[in-house]
């Protein structure tokens, strides 16, 4: 392989430019076998063959990023976002991520869930909060009155059924005894 010129005033990333002029479907592995007496390394091989068709402008980064979040609405960045909240506007209260979803897949445009619950989130349309007690306090009532033995029956009631099922044989056998003794009266 080629080797690139002298480097005499140059920088390691010129002469991996350099290089790439000449064998521009070189690997990252070949250009750094290549340049190994001008101590390139892989990651500024990787950086030069990979990152070499974008462009730095001038200006720093803090101001490259105000330019393009205020002209976000204007140069098509945020259109997602947009399509999310003119849905949401639309749709019947409590609008649901998933509503809001099928709605946009219908219109050809593919958001995910987070995304639609980010924006939502953003417009101030925030999911109720549960009440404290709510939950716990239903699941103690249900276990309290499945726990309430039936009106009529005691406690003394209840352990000579036990007597009597233990003596028949098992629970089966009592309500066969039961089910003819009613078959009698």
């Amino acid at each position: 392989m080629a080797r690139a010129a002298s480097t005499e005033g140059k920088t390691k990333s010129d002469t991996v430019r350099d290089y790439l002029k000449i064998n521009s479907s070189a690997s990252v592995a070949q250009i750094v076998d290549d340049l190994r007496p001008y101590g390139i390394s892989t990651a500024l091989a990787q950086k030069i063959k990979y990152d070499k068709g974008r462009e730095r402008s001038a200006r720093p980064a803090r101001a490259r990023r105000a330019r393009a979040h205020s002209n976000s609405r204007d140069s098509g960045r945020g259109a997602k976002a947009d399509a999310i909240r003119e849905v949401a506007q639309q749709l019947e209260k409590p609008i649901r991520p998933r509503d809001v979803i099928a709605a946009l897949g219908a219109r050809g445009v593919t958001v995910s869930y987070a995304q639609v619950g980010q924006v939502l989130k953003g417009m101030g349309m925030r999911r109720k909060k549960r009440r404290k007690g709510g939950r716990r306090a239903a699941t103690a009532r249900t276990t309290t009155a499945a726990a309430t033995p039936t009106p009529g029956l005691s406690l003394e009631a209840l352990l000579a059924a036990k007597k009597l099922a233990d003596q028949l044989g098992g629970v089966q056998a009592a309500k066969q005894a039961m089910d003819a003794i009613a078959k009698l009266s």
